[in-house]
């Protein structure tokens, strides 16, 4: 309904009611009646259409401004709420969100995004020493075919203001970045440990992830056409033996098309090797990408004359509300990539403040 009324330009009222943002107290049935009844008198509202959603919440659509319906309804809603102490209830901006459409269909679409994660979350219990090292010898002789993922980095254009709907907003692949989905590995090998758990132990293990996804791409006939490619190393990745066969297995046409990112604990728990390694991998025309980089990261590094293509960022509050601290930070001659651009929301904030590289699932939809 929402993409016909794109389509037909024709405009339309809409209200959304969280009722997933009530508190336990506030959540007994007969509250989530009154809630539900609250909206009746917006029933009366020219051609209404109401439509329940997930997790309980509910939206009205409707033609012309709603009048005293709509009044009537967020009065009631008002007072389903008031009396709480400050604090444990939603305001009713919270609880209510109002847009006008068709030119506010993409906010009401990202509203209504299911912002639950896709899979469980990962045990809490760390690997042992011992644990780690018979991983280590199951992944060297393991099909990891089924767990390989790729993800790809857009060239954002708008083509219109920077609040316009995103239909507005072109965008362009320009690398995909291959990795091994590390949930589904440890569901399927250690169900009962999480992999991430111990932060140490994970950055040992992705040594060995490292060398089988550079054995997955030394296949000529595999890697050939791919286009521009980024993977995860770590340093001492660069300076092993699979590396070098990853070099020499590259088709000519890929030189300088290949992007190696690197966390800041792995260049900085051994600068001398990291230099090392970096001059290396600019000589054979490789381009660095410094991932996972926070705000007060960026506040601590000095990165000036680093030798990093691309500082790789996720979208988050400390960000969002310091847009200054980007661009007073940021070493010249690299691009920011802002990860997590889940919601159209994030990808018009990103564009408003001149980034133009960008990953998540708002440029996947």
């Amino acid at each position: 309904m929402l993409r016909q009324s794109e389509l037909s330009g024709a405009s339309r009222r809409a209200l959304l009611l969280h009722i997933d943002r009530l508190p336990p107290a506030l959540a007994k049935p007969h509250h989530l009646r009154l809630a539900r009844e609250a909206l009746n008198s917006l029933a009366d509202a020219d051609r209404a259409q109401f439509f329940e959603l997930s997790r309980g919440r509910i939206a009205i659509v409707w033609r012309s401004r709603g009048g005293d319906e709509l009044t009537h309804a967020m009065e009631a809603l008002g007072h389903l709420i008031s009396g709480q102490p400050e604090g444990e209830a939603p305001t009713l901006g919270e609880l209510v969100s109002l847009f006008d459409l068709p030119h506010q269909a993409v906010w009401l679409l990202d509203e209504l995004a299911d912002e639950a994660p896709s899979h469980p979350p990962s045990p809490t219990t760390p690997l042992d020493v011992q644990q780690l090292a018979g991983l280590e010898a199951a992944l060297a002789q393991a099909d990891l075919a089924q767990f390989a993922r790729w993800r790809t980095v857009m060239r954002l254009k708008p083509a219109g203001p920077p609040m316009a709907p995103l239909a507005r907003i072109e965008t362009e692949p320009v690398w995909e970045e291959r990795y091994f989905a590390v949930h589904a590995l440890g569901a399927s090998l250690t169900p009962d440990r999480g992999l991430k758990a111990d932060p140490w132990l994970f950055r040992r293990l992705t040594r060995t992830l490292d060398r089988r996804m550079l054995a997955m791409l030394s296949v000529p006939k595999d890697i050939q056409g791919i286009g521009t490619l980024a993977i995860g190393v770590n340093v001492a990745t660069i300076l092993g033996a699979e590396f070098l066969r990853f070099d020499d297995a590259l088709p000519v046409n890929l030189r300088g098309e290949v992007i190696l990112n690197i966390r800041p604990a792995d260049m900085l728990s051994d600068p001398g090797a990291f230099l090392f390694a970096r001059n290396f991998v600019r000589s054979r025309h490789y381009r660095l990408a410094l991932v996972g980089v926070t705000l007060p990261m960026l506040q601590v590094l000095d990165l000036a004359g680093s030798g990093f293509d691309y500082i790789q960022t996720k979208l988050a509050q400390d960000i969002t509300t310091r847009p200054d601290a980007l661009t007073t930070l940021m070493p010249g001659g690299t691009e920011l990539v802002a990860t997590g651009l889940d919601r159209a929301s994030d990808v018009r904030w990103a564009i408003s403040h001149g980034i133009t590289l960008g990953r998540g699932r708002a440029l996947t939809r």
